[in-house]
């Protein structure tokens, strides 16, 4: 029989509503076994317990990359050998639990699926990983780096790139043989290659890509930028959308009625901004055409994530970061903060908590109740106020597979 091993009390934010006082107990099976505000700790049970702190669930980040790169560089993300991303995705790992995330969603590298497997068994130290391994692209799309020869671009890719329904299905299939989670699709072009962001594959790809994904029982997201894209993804039936830009209100309301994740990545288009009316990564990345892209970025991060808000859509925490100079792994929590200043913290909180779990997936964390997984985070101060105060340096205490961790100390401290 499973015994309580840690009791955590004080103002808590369950996955849904914040709560001005209640306790989580956590057994030794790494589980919440229970929790309200009229739940009272064994006597004698180690506790953290501060009126300074607020308790949550685990945070999520359901879009990012284990690239392993320190350069926001198309190039680098693409010829990168895959021990060389897995060793420094090592260190991202650690950075991301340590700064409250206990789940991420890798959407596409070439070490997401053996970071997830070591994890799992308890090699390394990190957040639970979904991951996509090999992102799934037309021939020509968005990360296919045309400054090497196709077979060669290929060879070295972080995607499959596949033409035509039945090379999409073959493409799902590698991707699921290789321990992909999840299947990331590339619906249109994006600014990371340079020129103006063009639909990529067609409906009939799109929906060759779903229906085999779903058939192999994991979800399908798609990265789309513009109207005609997102209408194509809609159809085709994915499960999320991320990035969403060119947002209008009808194809607000067609996300709505379809039951589809919005994930806008307002984190990557505002890291490493200086001037406010400057979107400073978006200039340090190669490309040669700024499209208009400042402008058709600012009004997503502005204007669609109001339209989004305004409908109802069910909007979840990602950042797209890669882990390079401007979008460090650990600085997550910075897509709270954007997102928020919209969204309201309660509703943000959410959407980084249990509509995250719903978005990937995952009925047994994004809530604190009896029978999930203890994936906890301690903050100091209260977000459900002031987001800033889930940044790292506000991370207390986080636990994941039942060890509890110091992470401003960045050690663990033991309780059994």
């Amino acid at each position: 029989m499973a015994k309580n091993i840690l009791a955590l009390s004080g103002r808590t934010f369950d996955g849904k509503d914040l709560l001005e006082k209640a306790t989580v107990l956590v057994d030794d099976s790494g589980r919440i076994s229970e929790f309200g505000e009229d739940t009272r700790p064994d006597h004698g049970l180690k506790s953290i317990s501060d009126s300074k702190y607020t308790i949550l669930p685990g945070l999520m980040d359901v879009h990012m990359h284990f690239f392993g790169s320190r350069k926001e560089d198309i190039a680098e993300w693409n010829v990168i050998p895959a021990e060389l991303a897995s060793i420094r995705s090592v260190t991202d790992m650690r950075n991301i639990l340590f700064a409250g995330f206990t789940t991420v969603r890798d959407l596409g590298s070439k070490s997401g699926v053996f970071l997830a497997q070591a994890e799992y068994e308890g090699d390394i130290m990190g957040p639970h990983v979904i991951s996509a391994g090999h992102s799934l692209a037309q021939t020509g799309g968005d990360d296919d780096f045309k400054g090497l020869p196709l077979d060669m671009a290929q060879k070295l890719s972080y995607s499959y790139y596949c033409d035509g329904p039945w090379e999409c299905v073959s493409a799902v299939r590698k991707v699921i043989r290789e321990g992909g989670e999840v299947i990331k699709l590339y619906a249109s072009g994006g600014f990371a290659a340079g020129g103006k962001p063009l639909p990529n594959l067609t409906v009939e790809e799109i929906r060759a890509i779903v229906e085999e994904g779903h058939r192999a029982g994991v979800r399908v997201t798609a990265h789309a930028y513009g109207e005609e894209a997102l209408i194509n993804v809609i159809d085709a039936g994915v499960d999320s959308i991320d990035h969403g830009i060119g947002l209008t209100e009808d194809i607000a309301e067609k996300i709505r009625k379809a039951g589809i994740y919005y994930v806008p990545t307002m984190s990557v288009y505002k890291a490493g901004r200086i001037d406010p009316h400057h979107i400073g990564l978006l200039t340090l990345i190669r490309g040669r055409s700024k499209a208009n892209r400042d402008e058709i970025v600012k009004k997503h991060i502005t204007k669609e994530i109001e339209i989004a808000r305004d409908v109802g859509l069910k909007m979840a925490t990602g950042t797209d970061y890669v882990g390079a100079e401007n979008s460090v792994h650990g600085n997550n929590a910075d897509e709270l903060v954007y997102m928020s200043e919209y969204l309201g913290p309660v509703e943000t909180l959410r959407a980084a908590t249990s509509r995250a779990a719903e978005c990937v997936g995952l009925s047994n964390t994004g809530t604190l109740k009896p029978g999930n997984y203890a994936d906890l985070v301690v903050v100091e101060g209260n977000p459900g106020k002031n987001m800033e105060d889930v940044r790292k340096n506000r991370v207390k205490f986080v636990m994941h597979n039942g060890r509890l961790y110091d992470c401003q100390n960045g050690t663990e401290i033991y309780l059994k």
